[in-house]
């Protein structure tokens, strides 16, 4: 679906020089996570030793929804910066806030329903994400990970006021990370295996 986002003060526009000089900045910053999905269209070196916290703060003030959305990626290649949570939330608007718990929790669910092809990329750095705001977002945390993400959706909908698919747009993030390790790491057993998988869970979608 070619969609723009409808919260106000997260609207998507056409950037002018310097936000996408920021933007590239930060694309390359994600790279350095192992997270190299996102094209940029310079060379433009990214930011270092930035606190986990100044990242997806910086994150979900982009412009772009593709760029903030890949806050899930983070939290699903560096599980380690949900302990940054807090500190990010403190530096955003409510609105921008309130994006950032939905994304967060889509990050927790997409964690466990790919946990099997997520663990052998995550590595050493794997830990499993704490449910920190499905309560406050009045979400049912019980089912399978796919159902409750789908309510998750259903509910960013709601707050939002739009007829964005975020299920969707939540997948997209975790199949898009999971697609380029896999052509990465060019294991054809793996890549196949992740490949049939996602093909499945997508069409169940």
């Amino acid at each position: 679906m070619n969609r723009a986002d409808t919260t106000p003060a997260l609207t998507d526009t056409t950037p002018d020089t310097d936000s996408l000089a920021t933007e590239d900045s930060i694309v390359a910053e994600l790279e350095q996570l192992d997270i190299r999905y996102l094209s940029r269209r310079s060379s433009e070196a990214g930011l270092q030793g930035r606190p986990p916290a100044t990242l997806l703060a910086d994150l979900m003030r982009q412009p772009s929804a593709r760029v903030r959305e890949a806050v899930i990626a983070v939290l699903l290649a560096q599980p380690a910066y949900a302990q940054a949570i807090p500190a990010a939330l403190a530096q955003l608007s409510a609105s921008e806030q309130l994006a950032l718990r939905f994304f967060y929790s889509a990050a927790v669910l997409l964690q466990q329903q790919y946990a099997d092809m997520l663990r052998p990329y995550v590595a050493e750095r794997w830990q499993g994400l704490p449910d920190l705001f499905s309560q406050e977002l009045g979400v049912a945390m019980q089912g399978a990970p796919q159902e409750r993400l789908a309510r998750l959706g259903v509910a960013h909908r709601a707050h939002t006021r739009s007829a964005v698919n975020w299920t969707g747009t939540y997948d997209n993030v975790a199949r898009k990370l999971l697609r380029r390790w896999n052509l990465e790491h060019r294991d054809p057993k793996v890549f196949q295996a992740c490949f049939l998988e996602i093909r499945q869970r997508y069409s169940q979608t």
